[in-house]
């Protein structure tokens, strides 16, 4: 129990900003497959099964991701930002670099043309939420300190 952060540790602020954080993504999330199920229903294949899946669950990451560092909502016990921006930064940039080398090699690699895409960009997402994380947490003045 000594290194774990119970909700009991929040103010009532910062669990209400983190469940409609939560609320927002599951939205995002049901919003998507609901247009991919259309879009199924419909024929139109735009990237493999399990791209179709990877870039949904991307997108609900970065839009919760994006939120959480927007609205102030932390989930341990620091209350900055940092290794999450760091995260998806790499993440994105690694995602982006694969696919466009792939993408100017001429082949996808086990990827088709239309997955490359897509995970090129949920990378380019990523890639966003990070920057906005960085600009946020610079605005804020948190840099590595807690608030």
């Amino acid at each position: 129990m000594d290194g774990q952060v119970r909700a009991s540790q929040f103010d009532e602020r910062q669990v209400h900003i983190r469940g409609q954080v939560a609320y927002h993504a599951l939205l995002v999330a049901v919003g998507l497959l609901l247009i991919n199920a259309c879009l199924l229903v419909t024929d139109t294949v735009w990237a493999s099964g399990f791209v179709q899946n990877l870039f949904m669950l991307f997108v609900t990451m970065a839009v919760f991701s994006s939120e959480s560092i927007l609205r102030g909502a932390y989930f341990g016990r620091t209350q900055n930002h940092w290794a999450m921006i760091c995260v998806l930064g790499v993440v994105g940039v690694s995602m982006c670099v694969s696919r466009i080398v792939a993408l100017s090699s001429g082949g996808g690699g086990a990827f088709t043309t239309g997955d490359s895409i897509a995970l090129l960009i949920a990378g380019v997402g990523f890639m966003v939420t990070a920057v906005v994380g960085v600009w946020k947490e610079r605005a804020d003045g948190a840099g590595g300190r807690r608030r």
